[in-house]
């Protein structure tokens, strides 16, 4: 079964039912809540996608013997929780951001949030200590991210970025009675999220240089290049990386160990699997596509010129 397209009216219902709860919240803070989530909405051509935000608890569905409306639910929840780390993020982030406006509405976020949750487990539920810790993972990873080589020692606190994502693979297994698959499951999850943010790292390369902000491809340029500490990093120093010396092709390698990874698990999840595939695929793609290039250039400027005309008669 195909990881989005199979969805798409499930996610329909769940925007829908998101943006109905959104509309109810006090003005202005509902407009700007229907704003933001416009920005993330999957059906907006323009907007940032969050694919495994929306969809986990559908690709859990089979596995865990949800129910639609549960997994309807869970998936709203994660909407709500998106938006309010997103603004969390905004404003830790952007100097332009406002607490005032930023504060109240993920407030109430963070209440509907709450809500999915709490008619499903008691307050004697293991889901709650998993809560915490998920919550307690993703305030260190993003409070240490500025003093540490994350991608260098300790990759796994690049996944804790997003581990309140672990919400709905534990409430998942909790209701299908499978708690023991929860640490596997979360090691899934962890690659999945790390494979994540190399793609989402070369993508924002420019981006973060520019910012001074912690990007796993510009930490493995750093190492390979032997940069000393403190060392400023250049433009045309990533640039030589990736489209001189092939550096891509090992970062890639990093996502396809991932997928292995993945595909020996014992907890079968196949959607997720194939989701992260994409993933891979796609950075091996543009690590190939620059090689090619390369070559073409390599091959001297004829080969070169024809190859880009090739579509003349």
């Amino acid at each position: 079964m195909d990881w989005l397209h199979a969805y798409e009216d499930e996610l329909r219902v769940v925007f829908e039912e998101s943006r109905r709860v959104i509309s109810a919240f006090p003005e202005p803070l509902n407009a700007r809540g229907l704003s933001y989530l416009n920005q993330f909405n999957v059906f907006h051509p323009d907007s940032h996608k969050n694919y495994i935000c929306y969809l986990l608890p559908f690709w859990l569905q089979d596995p865990c013997g949800l129910s639609p409306e549960v997994a309807r639910r869970m998936s709203a929840g994660n909407i709500f929780l998106m938006l309010y780390f997103f603004l969390q993020d905004d404003l830790m982030d952007s100097p332009e951001a406002s607490a005032a406006e930023a504060l109240p509405l993920a407030n109430l976020l963070y209440v509907e949030f709450l809500a999915t949750y709490l008619p499903l487990f008691p307050a004697d539920s293991p889901f709650w200590p998993c809560f915490s810790r998920y919550i307690s993972e993703w305030a260190d990873s993003v409070s240490g991210e500025a003093g540490s080589d994350y991608f260098l020692n300790d990759r796994i606190r690049i996944s804790h970025k997003a581990s309140p994502l672990k919400l709905s693979s534990t409430a998942a297994l909790l209701l299908s009675g499978q708690s023991s698959s929860i640490p596997e499951a979360e090691e899934m999850i962890h690659t999945v999220l790390l494979t994540l943010q190399l793609l989402d790292d070369y993508e924002d390369w420019e981006q973060d240089l520019e910012d001074s902000s912690y990007n796993c491809l510009l930490s493995l340029v750093r190492s390979s290049t032997g940069m000393a500490a403190g060392e400023p990093l250049t433009e045309s120093a990533v640039k030589d990386f990736i489209y001189v010396a092939g550096g891509l092709t090992g970062y890639a390698a990093t996502a396809q160990a991932n997928q292995l990874i993945l595909e020996e698990a014992s907890l079968q999840l196949p959607l997720l699997v194939s989701f992260h595939l994409v993933l891979v695929q796609n950075l091996q793609q543009i690590a190939a596509a620059i090689e090619a290039q390369k070559q073409l250039l390599l091959g001297g400027g004829l080969d070169y010129w024809l190859s880009s005309h090739s579509n003349l008669s």
